[in-house]
C-alpha cells in the first residue's frame, strides 16, 4: 500500500519534511556529475579511438553501438532492480547512486590509459570494447536510480517540475563546463607533411582529464545525496512487485510514453550524432579547436532563461512551448546547411541560436516522464517511478547507439584518414564537405521530428497532466494508489 509522507488535507498536499528551495539544485548537481563521465564519453571516446588508439572509424562505430545498445537493457533492468529494492532509511533510490559511484569513477579512469596505445591493435580493440561497455553498464547503474529522485522527492506537480528543471539545468550546465574545458586541454599543434600546424588529439593528457572528471563526479553526487529527499515512498511486499512484462505492457500501451521514447530516441539521436561529428568539424573543417570550446556557450541562453521555463509551460502546456521552438530550431540548422558556412565564430554564433529550443525540451523532459508517470498511475493503480523512467532511458540508449555507429560509417564511407598518436593527417575537400553537412542536417532532421510528435502524437497537454495530479491527491487522501 501507499506510504507516501506527504498526505492531503483539505485538498491541500502536505510535504513532510517541507520542500527547499535548494532541492532542485541540489538534484541539479548529480547531473552535473553525470556529465562529468556522458559528455567525456560521448563527445571523446570516438575520436580518442580514432586518434589517439588507430581504430578505424567503422570498429569504433560498431564498439560504440554494441556499448550503447547493451546499456539500454542494463538501465532498464536496475530501473526495475531499483523499484523492486527495500526501503531503506533514506528512501529507495539513493541507495543506488552512494553506493555504485565508485565503479563508475574507476572506469572513468580505465578508459583512457595512455599505454594502451602502444598495444598490438588486437589488444587495443579489445581493450577499449570491455572498458566501453563496462563504462555504460555502470553509468546506468547511477543514473538510471538517480533519474527516479524527480518524481519520489515530492507530490506537488509545481515543485516536481522545479526539480524537472533543475536537472535540466544541471545537464546543461554540466554540458557547458566539460564542452568549454576539454578542447582547451585536449589538443596539441604538430606539424604535417606539408610543414603546416595541424591541430591533432593528445591522447596522454586524457588520464589526467579522466582522474579530475571523477574526482569531480563523487563530490557532485554527494551534493545531491545530501540536498535531496525522497519523500513519496511505496512499501511493496513480496507478492507486490509488478513483473517486468506487465511494467512494459503498461509503458509500450500509454500513448504518452511511446511519443516521449520516440521523441527521445530523436533528440539524443540528433545531440550525440551532431556532437561526434562536432569534434571533426572543428578540428578538420575550421582547423580551430579554440572555437570548439566556445560551442560550450550555446546552452548559456537557456540556463538564463531556465527559472522562467516551468512558469510558461504551466501556462501554455509543455507539449505546446517545446513543439514551437524545436520547429525553430529545425529551421535554423536548414538555414546553416544552405549557407555552408566557413567561418568557425559565424557557424558558433548560429549554434548558439539553433540549439534554443533543443535546450528547452532538454529542459522540460524530466517533467513530461513525472506526467507520464502519474498518467499511468492513474490507469493501471500501480507506481514504478524507476521503469518507467528506464523506459524513457532505453529509447534514449537506442538513439546513442545508432548515434555512435552511424558517424563512424559515414567518416569512413567519406575517405575519413585515421592517424596514429600525434601524427597529422589532413583530409581531402569532399570528407570536409560530407562532416559539415552530417553538422548540420542531422540535427535538423531530428529535431523536426520530434516538433511533429509532441505538436501531433503526444496527448498529454497542461490541462491533462493536472488533472491527473488532482486525482492522485484525492487518492492520497484515502490512503490509495
Amino acid at each position: 500500500m501507499s506510504a507516501a509522507t506527504a498526505d492531503a488535507t483539505n485538498a491541500k498536499i502536505v510535504e513532510n519534511p517541507p520542500f527547499k528551495k535548494t532541492e532542485p539544485m541540489a538534484y541539479a548537481m548529480g547531473d552535473i556529475g553525470n556529465g562529468f563521465y556522458f559528455q567525456l564519453v560521448t563527445n571523446y571516446a570516438m575520436i580518442y579511438m580514432t586518434d589517439a588508439l588507430g581504430i578505424s572509424p567503422a570498429i569504433a562505430g560498431i564498439i560504440i553501438f554494441v556499448g550503447k545498445l547493451i546499456s539500454a537493457f542494463t538501465d532498464f533492468g536496475t530501473g526495475v532492480w531499483a523499484d523492486n529494492a527495500p526501503l531503506r532509511k533514506d528512501g529507495r533510490y539513493h541507495w543506488f547512486v552512494r553506493t555504485l559511484r565508485y565503479p563508475l569513477m574507476a572506469v572513468i579512469v580505465l578508459t583512457f590509459l595512455p599505454f594502451v596505445s602502444s598495444w598490438a591493435l588486437p589488444m587495443r580493440i579489445t581493450y577499449i570494447t570491455v572498458i566501453y561497455i563496462l563504462g555504460v553498464a555502470c553509468y546506468s547503474a547511477t543514473s538510471a536510480p538517480y533519474g527516479s529522485f524527480a518524481s519520489v522527492s515530492t507530490p506537488v506537480v509545481k515543485h516536481r517540475d522545479e526539480m524537472a528543471a533543475g536537472r535540466g539545468f544541471g545537464s546543461t550546465a554540466g554540458g557547458i563546463i566539460v564542452t568549454f574545458i576539454l578542447p582547451l586541454v585536449m589538443y596539441t599543434t604538430v606539424k604535417d607533411s606539408t610543414g603546416a600546424d595541424k591541430k591533432v588529439l593528445n591522447g596522454p593528457v586524457l588520464i589526467w582529464v579522466a582522474i579530475v572528471f571523477a574526482i569531480l563526479l563523487w563530490i557532485c553526487y554527494e551534493i545531491t545525496l545530501r540536498g535531496t529527499v525522497e519523500r513519496i515512498r511505496v512499501e511493496k511486499g513480496t507478492n507486490e512487485h509488478v513483473p517486468l512484462w506487465k511494467s512494459v505492457k503498461y509503458m509500450f500501451s500509454n500513448r504518452a510514453m511511446v511519443a516521449l521514447m520516440l521523441a527521445a530516441l530523436l533528440l539524443i539521436f540528433a545531440q550525440m550524432f551532431a556532437g561526434a561529428v562536432n569534434a571533426y568539424l572543428y578540428k578538420d573543417y575550421f582547423e580551430n579547436t579554440a572555437a570548439l570550446a566556445i560551442l560550450a556557450v550555446q546552452n548559456v541562453p537557456v540556463l538564463i532563461v531556465a527559472p522562467f521555463v516551468p512558469a510558461i509551460c504551466d501556462k501554455y502546456g509543455k507539449k505546446l512551448v517545446c513543439g514551437i521552438l524545436l520547429v525553430f530550431t529545425t529551421v535554423v540548422y536548414v538555414l546553416m546547411f544552405f549557407l555552408h558556412i566557413t567561418n568557425p565564430y559565424v557557424f558558433v554564433a548560429f549554434s548558439i541560436v539553433a540549439i534554443f529550443g533543443n535546450g528547452v525540451f532538454g529542459l522540460m523532459v524530466w517533467s513530461f516522464i513525472t506526467d507520464i508517470i502519474d498518467d499511468i498511475q492513474v490507469k493501471t493503480h500501480t507506481r514504478e517511478d524507476g521503469t518507467v523512467y528506464t523506459g524513457y532511458m532505453f529509447a534514449r540508449k537506442i538513439g546513442q547507439a545508432l548515434s555512435g555507429l552511424l558517424p563512424g560509417i559515414v567518416l569512413t564511407a567519406t575517405g575519413y584518414v585515421t592517424a596514429d598518436a600525434g601524427e597529422a593527417v589532413r583530409q581531402s575537400a569532399e570528407t570536409l564537405n560530407n562532416i559539415y553537412g552530417v553538422a548540420t542536417l542531422a540535427p535538423a532532421i531530428g529535431n523536426g521530428l520530434i516538433a511533429l510528435i509532441l505538436l501531433f502524437f503526444y496527448p498529454l497537454s497542461g490541462e491533462i497532466s493536472k488533472k491527473n495530479a488532482a486525482v492522485l491527491d484525492e487518492r492520497r487522501a484515502k490512503g490509495e494508489m
